[in-house]
C-alpha cells in the first residue's frame, strides 16, 4: 500500500517534467502528506492542472461524506471492476507529484520507516483517480494513489507499492479520449518503474505532525 509520502519539488521542478495548462494552487513543501490531507494533483481538464485534491477517494454516489469510506488507495488488479473506481479509471485519471513514499517494515525491534525513492532522487509520478462528490460550494474533490504487486526492489520491506509512472509516459494517463479498461491496464502494467531505491529513515516520520527535511534524512547507523 502507500499510506504516506513525500512531496517537497518545486513547481519548475514539475513543470520540467510535465506539459501543464494552468496551476490553481500554491505550492509549498510537503515531506510527510498523510492520508485525508490536500495534496498535490494533475488532471486533464481541458489541458492539464495542477490544483489540490483530498487524499481518500469517495464514490460520487455516497450519500454523504462523514461516512463515506476514503480509499486512499486502489488495487490495479481490480481496478475496473470494483463499483466504487471502474467510471473514474475510464474518465478520471488523475497523477500525484510525489519525491519519493515511505513504507514500514516489521522486524524485531519494530517497525523500521523506510523511505523509497527513484535511484536518482528525482521527481516521479503516482498514477492515481480522482472524483467529485456534491455540487457547488459543497463540492469535494477527492483521489486515491493505485496500488501494485511490489517489484523485487522493495518486496522485502512490503508485499505493495504505488504504481509509479516514468516522466516521459506520464502524461498519456490523463489522455481523455482514453477509455478502454484492457488498454489502459496494459499502460500502467508496460509503463510503471519497478527499480526504486530503499533508504532507511529515522522514527521522526512516524508522526504526521513532523514535517520537515529531518523526514527524508537517511539513519546513519546500521538499522
Amino acid at each position: 500500500m502507500c499510506g504516506r509520502f513525500a512531496q517537497y519539488s518545486s513547481l519548475n521542478a514539475i513543470k520540467g517534467l510535465l506539459s501543464l495548462e494552468k496551476v490553481t494552487c500554491d505550492v509549498k513543501p510537503s515531506y510527510n502528506v498523510a492520508p485525508s490531507r490536500n495534496i498535490l494533483a494533475v488532471i486533464n481538464h481541458n489541458g492539464n492542472r495542477l490544483g489540490k485534491l483530498s487524499w481518500g477517494f469517495i464514490p460520487s454516489w455516497a450519500k454523504n461524506i462523514e461516512n463515506a469510506p476514503k480509499h486512499i488507495n486502489a488495487r490495479m488488479e481490480t481496478i475496473n471492476e470494483k463499483p466504487t473506481f471502474k467510471t473514474a479509471f475510464r474518465n478520471k485519471r488523475c497523477l500525484i507529484p510525489a519525491d519519493g513514499y515511505y513504507e514500514w517494515e516489521k522486524t524485531e525491534k519494530g517497525k523500521q520507516p523506510w523511505y523509497i525513492t527513484l535511484p536518482s532522487g528525482k521527481l516521479l509520478f503516482f498514477a492515481g483517480l480522482w472524483q467529485k462528490w456534491g455540487n457547488g460550494e459543497s463540492a469535494l474533490f477527492s483521489c486515491t494513489i493505485i496500488t501494485a504487486s511490489a517489484s523485487e526492489s522493495v518486496s522485502d520491506i512490503h508485499h505493495r507499492m504505488p504504481v509509479i509512472l516514468s516522466p516521459d509516459k506520464a502524461d498519456s494517463w490523463l489522455y481523455p479520449d482514453l477509455h478502454d479498461d484492457s488498454l489502459l491496464l496494459n499502460f500502467l502494467k508496460t509503463n510503471r518503474i519497478l527499480d526504486l531505491k530503499t533508504i532507511p529513515v529515522s522514527k521522526y516520520v512516524n508522526s504526521v505532525a513532523n514535517n520537515s527535511p529531518q523526514c527524508v534524512e537517511p539513519l546513519s547507523k546500521n538499522i
